[in-house]
């Protein structure tokens, strides 16, 4: 007697799947479909929600026939044994195929990096090579340089490195870093017994600054009727700078119209000012309609437009 496929199983049995183990990746949907199609007849004639809640108490009642369950049972059968079992041979079979790839990748892998490492060792020893080269052409180079200005370096450096001008050396920058702390005031009434440290606090007030000073003291020799500068110490050449950059406003003060603050500078730098404030009165003189200024140690035109300056 021959058996009539039920109707999911019909295009199952056409496509030749599992016969003579027969089985691609191609069928996979076809068998799906398939088992979907069994699910839901079996869930819609069981009036359960879902397949999972298929049992076999619920398989075992009156309303479902002896003949339906015989159906149900030859399609799940039939799917395991033309289906299911092949699939698993499949995937059996596509694992030791992904294993040898996963094999032949290491492989490959090696092979890769005994290549990387034959380059690095092909390029160490022709960097090797190009050293001991260079090294070599430099070190006679450099011998053949060194016998020719060794004398004159022997000769310019004895002359140099005098112990009597080293200390002068070295004493000159001292002195330079010392003083770029300094400030010099210029015009302040001096009185008997003055405390010149109140008058820098008061002097400092008027500017609006509150530095630390140490140091105040008046500088040269007293003479009757002539008002010493005083000189006093702050912590940075900052603080001078901020200390010089607002002097100009004492000018509008009552009682200091005439003190004048000035940065503490060496001999050379106070010839070098002079020479700078006499070429500015020149300047001035000879074109007063112009406004001059000395300016990172040269006299400059201060042009109509504001901070504009040119070189004269």
């Amino acid at each position: 007697m021959q058996y009539n496929h039920p109707e999911y199983l019909i295009g199952v049995e056409r496509s030749g799947i599992g016969k003579d183990g027969i089985f691609s990746a191609d069928h996979v949907n076809l068998v799906r479909r398939a088992s979907n199609k069994l699910s839901r007849h079996i869930v819609s004639t069981m009036k359960c929600g879902v397949a999972s809640q298929i049992t076999a108490m619920g398989l075992n009642c009156r309303e479902i026939k002896k003949e339906q369950l015989a159906e149900w049972l030859y399609s799940a059968f039939y799917l395991l044994e033309r289906c299911s079992v092949p699939l698993m041979g499949l995937a059996e079979k596509k694992n030791g195929q992904l294993e040898k790839l996963k094999d032949e990748k290491i492989t490959d892998l090696a092979k890769i990096n005994d290549l990387q490492n034959e380059v690095i060792r092909m390029k160490d020893e022709q960097l090797s090579k190009v050293r001991n080269v260079v090294k070599d052409t430099v070190k006679d180079t450099v011998t053949s340089e060194l016998k020719s200005y060794s004398s004159v370096v022997r000769e310019s450096c004895s002359a140099a490195l005098e112990p009597k001008r080293i200390v002068s050396a070295v004493k000159k920058v001292a002195e330079g870093e010392d003083r770029s702390r300094n400030v010099i005031v210029f015009g302040m009434l001096e009185e008997e017994e003055e405390n010149v440290d109140s008058k820098v606090d008061i002097l400092m007030d008027k500017l609006n600054e509150k530095p630390h000073t140490t140091d105040c003291s008046r500088i040269g020799q007293k003479k009757p009727g002539v008002h010493r500068p005083i000189r006093f110490k702050v912590t940075s050449s900052d603080t001078v700078y901020q200390i010089l950059r607002k002097a100009k406003v004492l000018k509008d003060v009552e009682g200091f119209q005439r003190v004048f603050i000035s940065p503490d500078r060496s001999v050379e730098e106070r010839v070098s000012r002079q020479k700078l404030v006499t070429k500015l009165k020149s300047k001035r003189a000879a074109e007063p309609n112009k406004q001059f200024i000395i300016r990172k140690g040269e006299v400059v035109l201060l042009s109509e437009k504001k901070g504009c300056v040119e070189n004269v």
